[in-house]
This record gives C-alpha cells, structure tokens and sequence, in this order.
C-alpha cells in the first residue's frame, strides 16, 4: 500500500499529518498549497512524481518555506521500502540509522523513532553536529589552524570571504550526499561522519578537494544498475574505472609513478601533476568515494615486514554492509580496474608470509576511545616516523586471517 504523508514543521515541531489515499493527499494539500498560491497543476506533478518506489532515492519533494513554517509532500511505498532500509531523509530531516553501540548526541534535535531503527534529525542540527564532531577530532597539527579551516570563530570578520574556509562546504555537501544516494541510508551516524564527512585521511594537506570531485563524479544510475538497482558495490566499481580519466589533465589519465610521497600525496597535487604513488592515489580514491556518500579509509603497512628499508604499502578499504570492510586497491592507468567483487588473494600483497609480520592499519577521525569495538592507536607515516597524531585501527589480525588463506 501507498501512503502520501503531508509533512510540515511549525517551528521545529515534529511532522504531521498522515493521509492513506491520494485523493485525501490532493485535498489537504490542494489546500495548504492554496495558502501559499501553488497551482493545482504543482499538486499533481508532486503527487505523479511521488509514486516511484523509494528504492530509486527519489525522495520528491514540493516544499516552501517562510520564517516559521516547512512543507513538505512525499510518498513512501512501504511494500518496496520495507524489503530495504526503512530510513530515507527528506527535505526537512535527515534520517540516521540506529547503531546499539551508538548512543545519539544530543545537539538541539527533536528526534522521531521509527520503530527503533532510525531517528530523525533537523537538517539545521545536523550540520551543526557535524561541524561539533571535526573540530573536536581535529588533529594536533591542524589546531592551529581551525579558523583558516573553515571552524566557526568571532575573531574572523565575515569580509571578503576571510571565515569561509573549506569546513563549510565539506559538510554540505556530505550532507547533501546523503540525501541524494540511497546507500547513505543504512549508515550509523558515527560511521557517517568518520568515513564520508572525513576530510582528512594522513598528514597531506588540506584542500577543498570535496566539491570538485563531487561535480566530477557525476553519473546515471543505468550506468551503474546491477540486478535492478544501484548499489555501493556497483558505484565503488565504477569510481576507481573512471575517477582517473575524468581527471586526468591534457587528454591523459591519472597514472601512478613510484616513489612520490610524501613530495605529491594530497589528492590535488596529485591532480594537479597527473600521477601519485600508492599512498596519493588511495587518498584520492577515497575521498572520490565519500564524495558521493560510500564509507572508506586509507589502510596500508608503513613497513613490510616491520622493516622500513622494505617499504611501505597503501590501498583502500570499503564498509560494505553487513559484510563489514573489504579492499581493493586504486587503479589508475589500469586496464581493468579493481572491484570489491574480486578475491582478496587476488592483489599482489595478499600473501601469507607478509603478515602479521608487517602491521596493517587503517586510518580513522576519532581521536580517542572505542567505536565499535574499534579502538584508536597511531598510524605510524613511512615518512614521518615520530607522529603519533594519525588516528586508526590496527587490522594486522584481518589481514593475517584472510591473506592466511591464499598462495604464495
């Protein structure tokens, strides 16, 4: 069955009005949409437009705002939705997946309770939130920093753009994300911000990467449709085939060249010069892949077999669901690019003689404490061995079980 859910917010109020059939829609909303001169015409396009199932992320939307009121319309198609996630943000609230092991801040939001698998947050909140969660888990060497980040401070004038620095539109945009990709949907807040909201991954430097790889990494769904649906698998695919030759400069792709970090590893330089080691290219594949909303973190050995002269490794590693994180490695230049589909001991490294004699981490954003079950330690840098100011997981053990079951 279809339900058309009128949705208003006086004053931060919670939403309202549940109508059952289209006809009951049209007539309450014919009327509101009267108060404020919308045409019947806008009514029907909205209440037409609303009928696709949520599975396709088209969240419709007729909304007008004045100083004290919202209005929303949108359709839910529970017999669709209901075999997938059942929270979907709208043009007023966000919707979070409820994590047990998450308890929600509480940051100036009215929250809703959806059977107790998700809660709603006020847009307004959460971009506050999310601004809350960076500045508390900025790391040592960005503190001095915070007010030419972006970070909210009165001693900055709001003149010729001097307090608008790159935090602003890293969380819209994030946030702007999760409205627009349906695999947004299943992520805990944590996980939300700590792995799409993340700016940051090492020490490289920080740059307003977010909206040029946004307006890069457009694309069709039917470009990315796998039984029927797009789903995460499908875009991580697509991102790492075609991330390299939609930037690559004067006609030529992305490329890796050996040996650049840490002289070319934050994700512009490495635009910018049109190539990166291991270390920029999953940088820059990683922020491509929170930039349209997937959870990722750079993961790599600073030292095989706990030997520097060895060498180091990076790659990048995927929250897939239920399945927990998977890796694959970025393919710049490739003729065939890595998938989350292919088989562990199928990259080069995944062999049981490296591990746990070289140590894997994976970089992460809180600073302190355990997050599902998660706990912090430092990320020690191949090429900055003393700093101890890189949060992460250690995953030497998944590294070790799963590249255990391989070949030499």
């Amino acid at each position: 069955m279809q339900q058309y859910l009128c949705y208003y917010d006086f004053d931060n109020q919670e939403p309202g009005t549940t109508l059952t059939t289209s006809k009951q829609a049209f007539f309450f909303c014919n009327f509101l949409f009267f108060l404020f001169k919308l045409t019947t015409s806008q009514i029907l396009l909205h209440l037409q437009l609303s009928s696709f199932p949520i599975r396709t992320s088209k969240t419709m939307k007729a909304f007008i705002s004045s100083q004290r009121f919202v209005f929303s319309l949108f359709a839910l198609n529970y017999e669709a939705s209901a075999k997938r996630d059942p929270c979907r943000s709208n043009s007023t609230h966000l919707a979070w997946k409820t994590s047990k092991s998450i308890e929600p801040a509480a940051i100036g939001r009215r929250e809703l309770d959806q059977n107790k698998k998700c809660h709603f947050q006020l847009h307004q909140a959460a971009h506050q939130e999310c601004i809350q969660y960076l500045q508390e888990n900025l790391m040592a060497f960005d503190i001095p920093f915070r007010e030419t980040m972006g970070f909210p401070d009165g001693n900055v004038p709001s003149v010729d753009g001097l307090n608008n620095g790159m935090i602003g539109n890293t969380v819209q945009l994030a946030l702007e994300a999760k409205l627009s990709y349906p695999w947004t949907d299943a992520l805990p807040k944590q996980i939300f911000f700590e792995y799409v909201l993340n700016y940051a991954n090492f020490n490289e430097a920080r740059t307003n990467w977010r909206p040029l790889l946004v307006d890069a990494l457009k694309f069709n769904e039917s470009d990315i449709w796998v039984s029927g649906e797009a789903n995460l698998t499908s875009v991580v695919s697509w991102v790492n085939k075609h991330l390299w030759t939609i930037l690559g400069r004067n006609g030529s792709p992305i490329y890796f060249k050996s040996s650049q970090t840490p002289l070319i590893f934050d994700p512009m330089s490495t635009i910018s010069f049109g190539y990166a080691s291991c270390t920029g290219t999953s940088i820059l594949f990683c922020n491509a892949l929170r930039a349209v909303g997937i959870p990722s973190r750079v993961a790599g050995t600073p030292a095989w077999y706990g030997n520097a002269s060895q060498g180091n490794h990076n790659w990048v590693e995927v929250l897939v669901g239920e399945h927990g994180w998977k890796f694959l490695e970025p393919s710049p230049s490739l003729p065939e690019a890595d998938t989350l589909d292919n088989a562990p001991c199928s990259r080069w490294f995944c062999k049981p003689s490296r591990f746990p004699a070289s140590k894997v981490y994976a970089a992460r954003l809180t600073k302190q404490g355990s997050v599902d079950s998660e706990r912090t330690v430092a990320f020690p840098l191949a090429w900055e061995w003393d700093c101890q100011d890189i949060p992460a997981v250690d995953r030497t053990d998944y590294y070790t079980d799963i590249c255990g079951l391989c070949e030499e």
